[in-house]
């Protein structure tokens, strides 16, 4: 069946229906993103009426440009009908929210920041809502807060209202036959004064907003009961005071109490008096409650004061990284409890410090204590019941300058394992700790001294401890995937030496020195015991940057491979080699295997944050963009200190559905907590280049570059930014053998640089290496086939052959991952 269109507007699906009109999803045509599609209703309007009043107000709305407004794009008319297009919103509107019962604290003030923080944007154009409620905001999987229908909302129609000023209660009777939905209508939104003049200020948006919060924080609304009269809900929205706020939620702080009752004061001029001060006044409480420097370690956006201690306004960039907190507040505390992920018990394994010199391990002695760790988090990730988060995620976080209790509450689990070690002379001597974060108490602990140091006996004297705490038994040794029982003392600090290396490379210097020195210890670990799995494990991850840096060719790929095999011919059951296995059948272009072992990797180590990333990433390469953010959101919930990651993940989904704004949004918000994380700084620069902005994605990008030169993805990125201005000269340098050899390895740097000489205009090279990137696991139909970039070779009947041999892999892809999904989740 043909789809219906307007304009360049394709209809998709009906989502949605409501006083002022009927709502589609549909595909914006000409600039290939989603947009949301509202056909408006006359109702007793003539044509003439319904283009000065709707399309005229929709025309204003449209000049609020702001974070937490949903954008209008578009007004018109097409064969009698007329319009209104704007950006489309994944997420829940709040009434869905309060439907599920009172949230949290912080979530509560995270909306109404936001939702303050527009209605201020928009009030400073002259433009009132008229219609704010539950229903008209959305909360985005991101946690960003956009008002709808800003402009949309008819005025109230007075011929439907008799009103008696003389009366002493002096109360609106709806007249006969008039119509109202109390809960998501109009009545129920009404400020008092409203049902008199029938006009709309910023105090009765503000008086709104004082009933969203209120029913944010108790799951009711104050004034409306669904088995009452609506004429009784406008007697009390008039004259009636609101319950005792803190009777219903005992835990809410008074200050917020009264912001919330302020802003529901009978008298408009009790109220306050613009959105901007229910906006300051709810940071001011969030300050006082120290919220923002719970969500997450990294730096936090500081507001800047006046002398006289009043707020000032912020520079957009401040305002975009204050809004990004804010987001991350409202997502991080979606649920009820804020150290609750499903129904698991979360760990993080701090860095074991070092007590002792840094001897044989030299310069990466600070890492020495991560590598332990990680070898702990490891082992105790064979736990189903827990959720693991391991040290080396914490490489950005200061945890020396907070206690353990403090990172736990930070990191948002339930238990810390901490401790430190002593290699001397004489022996080993470690001594750990696990802490019970939500009671702030010692859970258990111990000391382990050894005349030599033993890592397997380490990590199994600990894990068993813990396992007894939290579950009543341990014996991890009869563990069947963990056969080995001891390790030799020479092998133990050689393999963490590796690990720490390569941490070190991986995630601060990408020296080649670095790689070397890796492969060559964990060469020599294998070659000691053959039989230890995680050596080889290591081997192979090592083997892997050499090809994934541009540093060494499919040698290293092939040498990877075999490492793998090797480790999971000793431990099936480990993750790390299964993780990394599914990239080494991605390079071989086995894809279908990889999905099968991405498939078998959600059903046996679901618990694994890692798992959803690598899921997340590889759905996304197949174009399956809502399951590749389901993915994100599920490891991003399981590892909150893995976020600036996650949300650099979830930008590039956004940038492929053309969702920008939504895009930056994410980016900002990693670099609240990163500023200086070069993937995320990478995803600006490119963004920058998608929005025009040609000279500050090359300032961007070539930052990065001068930081760190093995980031190899930039160089086709930055040549793509020259070649668009016309300095193919100077974008060819960037092409060099180094970017080529990556490229071979690696499917997005593939794309990029097949992009790259699309635009500059190399057909046979383009077409190379695109199919070298579809090869190699990038499968991703929807952007291939929208990205502008690739508009010259339209019609070239070698690429047009490529994207239709792409179209029909895509759709078998749709179904496979929907039948191994579905799998996963029976």
């Amino acid at each position: 069946m043909k789809r219906r269109i307007i304009g360049h507007y394709e209809f998709i699906r009906k989502i949605g229906a409501g006083g002022s009109g009927v709502v589609y999803l549909a595909n914006d045509t000409l600039l290939q993103r989603p947009v949301v599609l509202k056909l408006l209703k006359r109702g007793a309007l003539t044509p003439e009426q319904m283009r000065t009043t709707q399309l005229r107000e929709a025309r204003l709305a449209s000049a609020i440009d702001h974070l937490n407004v949903c954008a209008i794009y578009d007004v018109g008319e097409a064969d009698d009908e007329a319009y209104i297009v704007m950006q489309y919103i994944p997420g829940k509107s709040l009434d869905g929210v309060i439907a599920a019962g009172p949230v949290g604290l912080q979530m509560l003030l995270s909306i109404g920041i936001q939702v303050s923080d527009g209605l201020f944007a928009a009030h400073q154009l002259g433009i009132f809502h008229r219609d704010l409620k539950p229903a008209n905001v959305m909360l985005t999987e991101g946690g960003l807060v956009k008002i709808l229908d800003f402009g949309l909302a008819r005025r109230l129609n007075m011929d439907n209202m008799d009103f008696d000023p003389s009366a002493p209660s002096s109360a609106a009777r709806i007249a006969p036959g008039a119509t109202y939905t109390a809960r998501g209508g109009t009545i129920a939104y009404m400020a008092p004064e409203q049902f008199v003049t029938g006009q709309s200020s910023v105090q009765s948006d503000i008086f709104a907003l004082g009933l969203i919060l209120y029913e944010l924080a108790s799951g009711r609304h104050p004034f409306h009961r669904p088995d009452a009269p609506e004429f009784q809900s406008i007697r009390a929205v008039q004259f009636a005071d609101p319950p005792a706020l803190r009777e219903i939620a005992p835990d809410l702080p008074v200050e917020l109490e009264s912001v919330i009752l302020r802003c529901l004061e009978k008298q408009p001029s009790a109220r306050y008096s613009s959105a901007a001060d229910v906006r300051e006044a709810l940071r001011t409480t969030m300050k006082a409650m120290q919220l923002d420097s719970v969500v997450m370690p990294g730096d936090i956006v500081p507001h800047h004061s006046t002398p006289q201690g009043r707020l000032t306004l912020e520079t957009p960039e401040e305002e975009k990284r204050t809004t990004g907190l804010l987001s991350m507040l409202a997502e991080r505390f979606r649920e009820s409890s804020p150290v609750t992920v499903g129904k698991q018990n979360t760990i993080v394994v701090l860095p074991f410090a070092n007590f002792g010199t840094p001897g044989a391990t030299g310069d990466v002695a600070p890492l020495y204590g991560y590598a332990l760790a990680d070898a702990i988090a490891a082992r105790l990730a064979r736990m189903p019941t827990l959720v693991v988060r391991p040290s080396s995620t914490l490489m950005t976080v200061p945890t020396q300058q907070l206690d353990p209790l403090s990172v736990g509450k930070k990191l948002l689990v339930h238990f810390v394992l901490a401790g430190n070690f002593l290699r001397s002379e004489k022996g080993f001597d470690l001594n750990w700790q696990l802490l019970d974060v939500p009671r702030q108490s010692v859970r258990a602990g111990g000391s382990i001294n050894v005349a030599s140091f033993d890592l397997i006996s380490v990590q199994t004297e600990i894990c068993n401890e813990v396992f007894s705490t939290l579950h009543g038994f341990g014996d991890l040794q009869n563990d069947r995937a963990v056969t080995r029982t001891s390790l030799d003392e020479d092998v133990s600090e050689e393999y963490l030496q590796a690990r720490a290396v390569l941490s070190s490379f991986m995630s601060r210097t990408g020296s080649r020195d670095d790689l070397n020195r890796a492969r060559e210890l964990f060469e020599s670990v294998v070659k000691h015991d053959d039989d230890y799995a995680p050596g080889w494990s290591g081997l192979g991850i090592t083997h892997l940057q050499y090809a994934r840096h541009g540093l060494g060719g499919q040698m290293h790929v092939l040498e990877a491979r075999r490492a793998f095999d090797k480790a999971l011919s000793f431990d099936p059951q480990s993750v790390e080699a299964n993780l990394y296995r599914v990239y080494m059948l991605l390079s071989r272009g086995e894809k279908e295997s990889a999905r099968h072992g991405i498939e078998h990797l959600l059903q046996t180590a679901g618990n694994d944050w890692n798992v959803h990333l690598v899921a997340g990433i590889t759905l996304r390469a197949d174009g399956m963009y809502e399951e590749a953010l389901d993915q994100f959101n599920t490891s991003l919930h399981m590892n909150p200190a893995n976020a600036a990651l996650i949300y650099n993940h979830r930008a590039r989904v956004y940038q492929y559905q053309n969702q920008l704004e939504l895009a930056g949004d994410e980016i900002d918000k990693g670099l609240t907590l990163e500023p200086k994380q070069p993937l995320l700084r990478i995803s600006k620069g490119y963004q920058e280049m998608r929005l025009g902005n040609l000279s500050g994605a090359i300032d961007t990008l070539e930052s990065v570059a001068r930081e760190d030169h093995s980031l190899r993805i930039l160089y086709p990125t930055i040549a793509l930014c020259y070649v668009q201005l016309g300095e193919r000269d100077k974008a060819a340098t960037f092409i060099v053998d180094e970017t080529l050899s990556a490229a071979e390895a690696d499917s997005e740097m593939a794309y990029r640089l097949a992009t790259y000489f699309a635009l500059d205009g190399d057909e046979s090279e383009a077409l190379h290496w695109l199919r070298r990137a579809i090869y190699l696991g990038n499968e991703n139909y929807p952007w291939f086939s929208i990205n502008p970039a690739w508009r010259k070779l339209s019609g070239h009947s070698d690429f047009e052959r490529i994207l239709e041999d792409l179209k029909k892999s895509f759709r078998k892809n749709q179904k496979n991952w929907k039948r191994l999904l579905a799998g996963v989740r029976s």
